[in-house]
């Protein structure tokens, strides 16, 4: 069969379609005519189907239909992949139980190894991720508790032990709004049967929620009572209370008083020296500065002029 015979085939069956389509795409039809004739360098007024014993293009594609519709082919099932799938699952399962057997027992160790092969085998499956994590919670190792149950969850949202494992292990490292969190989930997801574990966790949780904002707010409260009762007295401009300096230098402690026995100047005088303002100063900054400051040979020289020096 050469690609002239096939080129007549075609041309031949355009030709006889002509009849059955529109009248618009006559010329279209007769311009793939001309064209195909020219590709292959064949006469289109030659019957294409003498070559084929007188069958059409038409003839021939129905007759290779029918011998192909006559043919039963198998589909292939493969049995033997469905068998290990189940086989797996079977064996994860059995290793679960293994699981849940040294749980009981307390080997929660052992417990660890048996969910550990059963994920190995089936990590589709939450429960093996959740009892896992119950595992991790018993050796108290609760971050690991933490990410099984969050893995669980992430497979199944509706699987409601997950949340109730979450917030056990997120309690344990002192979570509480997490495990809070978690255990409004589970009752969420358990509706309107909840556990009475689910709720003995929320309500736990919630509690110590409480107890943590009421230890913060008195806390604060301290705080701010502290920092108000460490403040110093102070006068204008920042400076401590000078009668009190008046006092210690035992003048007057009335501002703006007459001078006391002995001569004592008025206190008013005082404010306007330099020297005492800035000795002032240097006390506010450091209480133990007074020693310091009455060995200076400028203060005792105004002290005495005061009346203050030292008694020989």
């Amino acid at each position: 069969m050469s690609n002239k015979e096939i080129a007549l085939q075609i041309v031949h069956f355009l030709q006889s379609s002509i009849k059955e389509i529109d009248e618009d795409y006559v010329d279209s039809i007769d311009v793939a005519v001309d064209c195909i004739a020219d590709a292959f360098g064949v006469d289109k007024q030659v019957d294409g189907t003498k070559a084929f014993n007188g069958q059409s293009l038409k003839d021939i594609l129905s007759a290779a239909k029918s011998k192909t519709d006559a043919i039963e082919i198998p589909v292939k099932v493969d049995e033997k992949a469905n068998e290990i799938n189940e086989a797996t699952k079977e064996k994860a399962e059995a290793l679960k139980l293994e699981g849940n057997k040294a749980v009981a027992a307390k080997n929660f160790q052992t417990a660890v190894e048996k969910y550990s092969a059963a994920i190995d085998l089936d990590s589709n499956n939450p429960v093996y991720f959740s009892n896992r994590a119950a595992a991790y919670s018993s050796l108290r190792d609760h971050e690991n508790a933490v990410k099984d149950a969050k893995s669980a969850i992430g497979i199944d949202p509706n699987y409601s032990k997950a949340y109730s494992r979450l917030g056990l292990a997120s309690y344990a490292l002192n979570k509480p709004r997490d495990a809070l969190d978690a255990y409004k989930r589970g009752l969420e997801t358990e509706g309107d049967k909840p556990s009475d574990s689910m709720k003995r966790g929320y309500e736990t949780a919630k509690k110590r929620v409480e107890e943590q904002l009421n230890t913060s707010n008195e806390l604060e409260a301290t705080e701010a009572s502290s920092a108000e009762q460490s403040t110093p007295a102070s006068g204008a401009g920042g400076l401590p209370d000078l009668s009190n300096l008046a006092s210690m230098l035992g003048g007057s402690g009335g501002a703006g008083g007459a001078g006391g026995a002995g001569g004592m100047p008025n206190f008013a005088d005082m404010l306007n020296n330099p020297a005492l303002m800035q000795a002032a100063q240097q006390m506010m900054q450091d209480p133990n500065a007074l020693a310091n400051l009455m060995s200076n040979p400028a203060i005792q020289q105004m002290a005495s002029q005061f009346g203050l020096g030292r008694n020989n």
